[in-house]
């Protein structure tokens, strides 16, 4: 094997603690002066001819923060996936992956599209990037370790 699959197990691992990670700080970078940067990026995809009001920052700033634990909520289910994966030795739990992957991205990427915000589009290509393949993979292990151990 090319790639060990205890390395692959330790990456999704790795990726999914991100997500807890990120998730967990989304709330304190909502309020924080960092905020204003994302929310700068944010701007042209809404308010081209305009300011951006207080009100509304503090609206993005509300759903910001509200919208990390979400994440980390994605990031736990995830750590989940890849453990059961890994002992179970079967391909449901990286079959589900692979399907939160099919219907978070194309939505998420078609969303961020269509109000022309590229930042969000190269954050989920990145992420399928480091999700999907050793996904795929670990699926792959899966269905020939089923197939050399059936009865």
């Amino acid at each position: 094997m090319l790639i060990e699959s205890k390395l692959l197990e330790r990456w999704l691992l790795l990726v999914a603690f991100g997500h807890i990670g990120v998730g967990l700080l989304m709330p304190v970078i909502a309020y924080s002066a960092a905020f204003d940067i994302y929310s700068d990026l944010l701007k042209p995809a809404f308010w081209v001819a305009q300011e951006v009001t207080p009100e509304t920052k503090e609206f993005q700033r509300w759903m910001f923060a509200l919208f990390g634990p979400t994440i980390a909520s994605v990031g736990v289910f995830m750590a989940y996936l890849v453990k059961a994966g890994a002992k179970l030795r079967e391909p449901g739990s990286w079959n589900a992956l692979l399907i939160v992957s099919a219907l978070w991205a194309p939505g998420d990427i078609g969303i961020s599209l269509l109000h022309n915000f590229w930042l969000h589009v190269y954050i989920d290509l990145a992420a399928l990037l480091v999700i999907v393949p050793p996904t795929l993979i670990l699926r792959a292990r899966a269905i020939e370790y089923q197939k050399q151990n059936q009865p």
